[in-house]
């Protein structure tokens, strides 16, 4: 069983292409930046920045005068 799944996953490295090679590092410069975007995102620190735009879907269109002022407060901290 180990066998066949150690075939299954096994690459050729000699045999990529540059286009090959290209998808790889583009496959892996995206799972970094996503990583990275998600750890920026989850700290705490900068909860108070999302925060702000928790219901902007549900937030009615007249009512820009509140919506400026958490925005503002937003950038204050």
């Amino acid at each position: 069983m180990s066998e066949s799944i150690r075939e299954f996953f096994s690459t050729d490295w000699g045999s990529m292409t540059h286009v090959d090679w290209t998808g790889l590092a583009i496959v892996l410069l995206l799972t970094l930046l996503m990583i990275g975007l998600y750890i920026w995102v989850f700290r705490p620190s900068n909860r108070d920045k999302f925060e702000q735009y928790r219901d902007f879907v549900n937030q009615d269109k007249d009512n820009e005068e509140d919506i400026r002022r958490e925005v503002e407060h937003g950038k204050a901290r």
